[in-house]
């Protein structure tokens, strides 16, 4: 196979050009240690041309510097104010001005005339705005918005330019039409001959330049093109080379290898991933002597790390030739956490303590690990205390030690915190006490040369006044930055992104998310200038664009030998789930047989089997001590819902992760209840109430459950928020239970015995074995001469799940949908074990529901009971009991 690149190198060759005297410019810096190797291998000893990428020709032409992209938004805002009287903060500003700095690169780099192409758009909104006046009530208001917009665009635009030409400097369009500006003189110094290779679509000032080089001999041009998309007028690939064919006299060179027979394979693939996972099948088959001329290309280069996991052992060698985004590194996560640390500060605690989930994304990150530190026992404490808030001073004093406690300073300006977080990463690097791997070292190294960006940046810019505006702006800057991977371009596996492959020809050609949506990317407009005043002013809009990657997709298989085209069928992400159009033109429009494959993953399907575990003698032993501790009515429930929990719990002895609350959860606000409840019926246990005694209950019951609260929810805040609504609730509970209780003994005798009291009976098993029986009931009260045994409950409570009949009574012990009646019945066991009361009644108060008043257990249809009750209950609950001891009854998971 011929390739383009030694193509051209024989033709300067023979053409006996002065070398030395020559610059080959070409689209990208990539192609150039391919250029050097060509001319090495067809001319030893040779003295090379000097090479440039057409972005370093066109800024030695002007002889401007260009501006990094902070500093061209810092300049762009500088400029801003000294042309608007009430400018917007720059967090706003930063939010619209990188799309209008892109459409004034658009214009420069077009040569478009910028009075006229203003005058355009403020007499376009005009016209939009004439005689709407009476249409909509606010549309004048935001029709003087866009006109005001692009005024105010037409003076920025040229106070930019002014701004940074003073300075010597401009970005890419400027430098563009300052070259263009330039040129005359630039021809009149220089003796140099330019050779301009490979290039495709050029704007109108690379146009300008080139042609004009070309037309007074001081350039050569050498086109890659095929005849396949030049004949074909309707072929987009070859739409801006058709032009440039058609003015130019001399055309090198028009080639005819898209025709020639290849294998080209197109297979649709569910999900991203899949894509990468077929593609270890697809490089497996490649012979080993034939891994060089592959190249495996991304049309979405976020699949990198999911591709990287899939290239086969055998291959040794790869060239990763694109730029990972720093913003999808585990990294990036972790400072992001840092910065957003200091915003919530801001934002939430009122610039002096620390929001809780920021603390921990820090100090649980698993990219830094300490040699002799344990950050956990700080995670730990802010989880048990419910620490939503925390000082400086607190965790510093925590993290004592660590490298994690100067980064929770508070700083009084964004400046010293950019300045003391780019010191922590430069001590960090030097720290030989912190584990990380050699990938991480070199993320920390990229975020450092950032920090040392911002850093200096910012000391000569003041409107970073707060540390949102800071977030916004780091944020935006991260999304621009890439890590560049190292590697032998000349050897291995080639993984390239699509525009890296330009100049460059493979024998094998592999490419993923081949979607529409990807490539081509469709409308996806980045610009504030209208569709059709672009196309009308001669700027390039998506129609060209696609063209662009029309260009690349053809130019890049018109060699190629073995093509696989792997496409996403999943709409997720990028991808649409559609197969690129240009699948579709090359089936229908070419003289390829092309073969469409379906990859589906092969997989057996397996019924999830229910986990069993035997009750082997340590499990039996772990059984024993919970017996000895005592048996409740929650474990017994647990035991029913799923004997699989009961025994993580009971045998393993595994608990419930202890998280900080944000918002108060159900079984805290419960707990909070029923302290406060317990703090205020406590002075009058044993009394007969009368409505009077409740003046003294509701008076302190704001004071009780504010102490509940600050018992229960540690440091957490509850005065304001989601919390406070809590509050609310619970002062509403325990409102609603204060005036049924009045209304009670309003009307009745009614006396409240006892309050969270602890009980514990012995149950003898139908085997003879006597266990223990343990449990806390909430209230012991007596209406009118009938003992109630009350069990508070915040959830909701239906009157069916407290009926239960002898017949069925066996469900009560099997079925967890009877929980509650179980808990009731266990506490009849609990209360007749210790007395022997008649006319008792057992059952539970509905917070959600105070009106309903206490539902009591019913057992057929009798609502008060005496120990006769444990006559119907003793042998099922033993039943219940003995299974959960039984060796030979295994715990099997209930799905």
């Amino acid at each position: 196979m011929a390739k383009f690149i030694e193509n051209v190198v024989s033709e300067l060759i023979e053409s006996r050009a002065d070398l030395l005297q020559t610059t080959i410019v070409l689209p990208g810096n990539r192609p150039m240690l391919f250029f050097r190797q060509a001319f090495q291998n067809q001319v030893k000893n040779s003295i090379l041309p000097k090479f440039l990428s057409i972005d370093d020709f066109v800024k030695e032409i002007s002889g401007l510097q260009d501006v990094s992209q902070i500093q061209l938004w810092f300049s762009a805002y500088n400029s801003y104010k000294k042309i608007v009287e009430m400018p917007d903060e720059f967090e706003n500003f930063i939010k619209w001005i990188p799309t209008l700095l892109k459409d004034f690169d658009d214009i420069n780099s077009s040569l478009v005339s910028p009075r006229e192409i203003f005058d355009y758009l403020i007499s376009a909104e005009r016209i939009k705005k004439w005689g709407q006046e009476n249409l909509e009530i606010g549309s004048n208001q935001l029709m003087s918005k866009h006109l005001n917009f692009w005024k105010m665009s037409g003076e920025l635009f040229h106070q930019l330019n002014e701004d940074l030409l003073n300075q010597n400097k401009a970005y890419r369009g400027l430098i563009y039409r300052k070259a263009v500006e330039k040129l005359p003189e630039f021809l009149e110094k220089t003796n140099e001959n330019f050779v301009f290779v490979g290039l495709n679509a050029l704007s109108n000032a690379e146009r300008k330049i080139i042609f004009e080089l070309n037309k007074i001999g001081k350039a050569k041009l050498f086109w890659d093109s095929d005849k396949y998309y030049m004949d074909d007028e309707n072929q987009e690939a070859g739409h801006f080379l058709r032009k440039y064919k058609e003015v130019l006299s001399d055309w090198n060179w028009e080639a005819n290898e898209f025709s020639k027979p290849k294998k080209i394979q197109t297979i649709e693939i569910g999900k991203r991933v899949g894509q990468a996972k077929y593609l270890h099948k697809i490089l497996s088959e490649i012979p080993a002597d034939k891994v060089s001329e592959t190249a495996v290309v991304l049309a979405d280069e976020t699949l990198l790390p999911a591709v990287l996991s899939a290239i086969p052992q055998n291959i040794s060698k790869v060239n990763i030739t694109m730029g990972f985004p720093l913003d999808k590194s585990s990294m990036a996560y972790f400072f992001r956490s840092v910065f957003e640390l200091q915003m919530n500060r801001e934002k939430l605690g009122n610039g002096k303590v620390f929001y809780y989930k920021n603390v921990l994304d820090i100090i649980s990150n698993t990219i830094f690990q300490e040699k002799n530190f344990d950050a956990g026992k700080l995670n730990r404490k802010i989880r048990k205390e419910n620490r939503i808030f925390n000082t400086s001073q607190f965790i510093q004093e925590e993290l004592k030690g660590s490298i994690y406690s100067e980064l929770f300073e508070i700083h009084s300006d964004t400046n010293s915190f950019v300045t003391h977080l780019m010191k922590w990463i430069e001590g960090l690097m030097q720290n030989k006490e912190i584990e990380i791997n050699d990938l991480d070292k070199e993320y920390v190294y990229r975020f450092s040369l950032l920090m040392n960006q911002l850093a200096d940046e910012l000391k000569d810019f003041n409107a970073i006044q707060n540390f949102k505006t800071l977030y916004v702006l780091y944020n935006r800057l991260l999304t621009n930055e890439t890590i560049s991977f190292v590697g032998e371009p000349l050897e291995g596996l080639q993984l390239v992104g699509l525009l890296e492959t330009r100049l460059l020809d493979f024998e094998n050609v592999i490419m993923t998310s081949v979607n529409d949506g990807v490539i081509p990317p469709g409308r996806t407009e980045n610009s504030f200038i209208p569709y059709d005043i672009r196309r009308e002013m001669g700027m390039n809009t998506f129609t060209e664009n696609d063209a662009v990657f029309a260009y690349h997709f053809y130019r890049l298989l018109q060699r190629a030998e073995n093509i696989s085209l792997l496409y996403n069928t999943e709409a997720d992400g990028l991808d649409s789930g559609e197969r690129s159009r240009f699948l579709a033109q090359m089936q229908y429009e070419s003289s390829h047989k092309i073969e469409n494959k379906i990859a589906v993953p092969e997989f057996t399907a397996q019924l999830h089997q229910p986990l069993e575990i035997m009750k082997t003698s340590a499990v039996m032993e772990a059984l024993e001590r919970w017996l000895e501790k005592g048996i409740s009515a929650s474990s017994l429930s647990n035991y029913l819902r799923n004997p699989i929990d009961f025994y993580q719990q009971q045998v393993l002895g595994v608990r419930d992760f202890e998280d900080a609350e944000e918002t108060v959860g159900a079984r805290v606000l419960g707990n909070i209840v029923h302290n406060s409840l317990e703090e205020l019926y406590k002075p009058l246990l044993g009394k007969i109430l009368v409505e009077k005694d409740f003046d003294s209950i509701f008076e302190n019951s704001e004071k009780a459950l504010i102490e509940a609260f600050q018992n229960e929810y540690g440091k957490g805040d509850f005065l304001r928020g989601k919390n406070h609504l809590v509050y609310k609730i619970a002062h509403s509970f325990i409102q609603n239970v204060i005036k049924s209780d009045q209304n009670l003994a309003k009307h009745n005798e009614f006396i409240v015995h006892e309050l969270e009291t602890q009980l514990e009976s012995e149950l003898i098993l139908s085997n003879g074995k006597k266990v223990k029986l343990k449990g806390f009931i909430d209230r012991i009260d007596e209406l009118n001469g009938i003992k109630r045994i009350i069990d508070f409950k915040t959830g909701n409570v239906t009157e069916s799940t407290l009926n239960v009949v002898e017949k069925k009574l066996e469900n009560i012990f099997s079925d967890a949908k009877f929980a509650k009646s179980l808990q009731l019945i266990f506490y009849a066991h609990l209360y007749f074990g210790n007395r022997q009361d008649l006319n008792v009644q057992f059952g539970i108060y509905p917070l959600k529901n105070p009106k309903k008043g206490l539902i009591p257990l019913k057992f057929d249809g009798e609502t008060t009971f005496d120990s006769e009750i444990l006559r119907f209950t003793n042998n099922p609950l033993s039943n219940l009991i003995e299974e959960i001891l039984n060796p030979e009854i295994s715990f099997l998971e209930k799905l």
